[in-house]
């Protein structure tokens, strides 16, 4: 069956089911519907939209007749301002337009999802701002004389909660915000101004706000919404994946798991508060601090925060979701972060269908960071093309988090560098410092001049300055002890750092200082910088 519509040039032909696609009339999917289309041009209609009457009577506009017409530049619809869809209801004579969904005949009363008040239709031309969304409104809105709101017809159907991309928690809507320290603030999704006493999607456990028309774009949101319960349940059974508890203790006033099994490694795990030293975390690869799992007969550590990572997570900047992928000990998994470019051998999150690895100190920043060394909130951004310099350590990057009041910029690795430290130099823990008052510009480590507007580590009690480099290495996320191999070398090799005693590099020549590859096999001598290695795999 085939129907000739003024819309296209071509036949449209008609199809029972579902298409996989959308509609030019409307712009949503054609799922499980019946449709007229052109599979020539990549032209589809819902059955609906393409048996639609050329003429109607609208209450909105009773002076004349709407006839259905293609859109053209500047039919945006009066309703909801918004353009794109390929027919509208248009009246010539006044230059009045209404696209086909706000066209349907609006109820003179309708009960919103978001407010507990029902909402009457005012049928008559008025500018308005719209209380639901913060945009403004020529025509029709809806009110509610209870609560003095005024919301566009379209917002009556804005969902109470949403999940995000950019938001590891629910959002909420709201009409405005209760605790704002003034009557503005910035999105955190696009950091433009956003009225605290209009209606917005905001996330009560971190202050997180953001528009309506922001948190509800395709790249953001998935259309889909779920209530708290559903979110509670679904974070447990998330965790409940990947931990079994085993045994419980009462620390204090609370109940801790002091045996766990964790999915990432085959023995139980013991919990802890005594700092081992000179281990390192097998999930994040930071030093271990209390508190923390261990399996002492693998060398096997994990901070009590990376034990409990879900399995699955979102990002802000990656439209699938991550899954969790444990640390093996027998492959040769070294990834390089996606975000930061550091190379780590842990735990990572990971998108198989675009091969996207992120590691876990910049899987927990948000797209929103509050830190020490800034009074003001920094926002991430990706992929700028003029480079911006680093406050922590002068680098030019392209990924960072930006201050929209200053311009002042870290990069993921100085922004996810720990607040303290500890070194073989020093007895103390070493604090990261921002700000260089002291008279030594010197390293204790290395000896060399420290650039004073760079941060550093410091120990008030004794004076010492290191830079960051120094105190956790070039590479300080690979885990020493960790085997690996190559084409090149029939053994095994381990990773080690090499404080003294260089031995050559086998690729270079150069001495080995500190992370390499040695072999295994004690009458084997062979040695290569990991740099080298990394060179070859990039």
């Amino acid at each position: 069956m085939e129907l000739h519509h003024f819309s296209h040039t071509h036949p449209l032909t008609f199809y029972e089911g579902p298409e996989n696609t959308y509609c030019s009339g409307c712009l949503e999917s054609i799922v499980k519907e019946s449709s007229y289309g052109c599979s020539q041009c990549d032209y589809f209609l819902h059955r609906r939209c393409a048996e639609l009457p050329r003429e109607i009577s609208h209450p909105v506009h009773r002076r004349h007749p709407l006839l259905l017409q293609p859109y053209q530049q500047g039919l945006d619809c009066v309703l909801c301002r918004r353009s794109g869809q390929s027919l509208v209801y248009y009246c010539s004579l006044c230059y009045f337009s209404l696209d086909i969904k706000c066209a349907e005949i609006l109820p003179p009363v309708i009960q919103s999802k978001t407010h507990e008040h029902p909402f009457t239709l005012l049928c008559k031309k008025i500018s308005f701002s719209c209380d639901a969304c913060g945009r403004d409104g020529s025509h029709s809105p809806y009110v509610c004389t209870s609560c003095n709101l005024t919301v566009h017809n379209h917002c009556i159907s804005l969902p109470r909660t949403i999940r995000i991309i950019r938001h590891e928690h629910l959002l909420k809507h709201t009409f405005f915000l209760h605790e704002s320290e003034s009557d503005w603030r910035r999105c955190s999704i696009c950091h433009e101004g956003l009225r605290a006493d209009r209606g917005c999607y905001h996330c009560p456990a971190c202050d997180y706000a953001a528009h309506v028309h922001c948190a509800t774009r395709s790249n953001i949101w998935d259309g889909t919404t779920r209530d708290e319960q559903d979110d509670t349940e679904s974070s447990e059974a998330r965790l409940d994946s990947i931990i079994r508890v085993v045994k419980e203790i009462k620390l204090g006033e609370d109940m801790i798991a002091a045996e766990i099994e964790h999915f990432s490694h085959e023995h139980t795990l013991i919990f802890s508060n005594e700092v081992k030293d000179d281990k390192g975390c097998d999930g994040c690869g930071i030093p271990i601090s209390s508190p923390f799992y261990s399996c002492e007969g693998c060398d096997f550590f994990l901070h009590k925060t990376c034990a409990e990572l879900p399995r699955n997570k979102l990002y802000p900047f990656h439209q699938h979701t991550l899954t969790l992928q444990p640390k093996s000990p027998h492959s040769n998994r070294v990834l390089a972060c996606n975000v930061c470019s550091i190379y780590s051998n842990g735990f990572s999150y990971n998108c198989e269908r675009c091969s996207f690895n992120l590691d876990l100190r910049c899987s927990s920043i948000s797209d929103t960071l509050t830190h020490q060394a800034h009074e003001h909130s920094l926002f991430a951004f990706f992929n700028r093309a003029a480079l911006r310099e680093c406050k922590g350590c002068g680098a030019l990057e392209k990924n960072g988090l930006g201050c929209h009041e200053c311009g002042y910029v870290l990069d993921f690795k100085c922004a996810t560098l720990p607040l303290t430290a500890m070194h073989s130099y020093d007895d103390h823990p070493l604090k990261l410092t921002f700000q260089d008052d002291s008279d030594q510009l010197e390293c204790d480590v290395c000896e060399d001049k420290r650039n004073p507007n760079h941060w550093f580590y410091s120990c008030d009690d004794c004076g010492v300055t290191i830079h960051p480099e120094c105190v956790f290495g070039k590479y300080p996320y690979i885990k020493v002890g960790d085997t690996y191999t190559i084409d090149s070398h029939p053994h095994s090799l381990r990773f080690v750092k090499k404080t003294e005693k260089y031995p050559s590099c086998n690729s270079c020549g150069q001495p080995c200082t500190d992370l390499a590859l040695e072999c295994a096999e004690s009458e084997c001598s062979f040695i290569v910088h990991w740099e080298c290695v990394a060179l070859n795999k990039s």
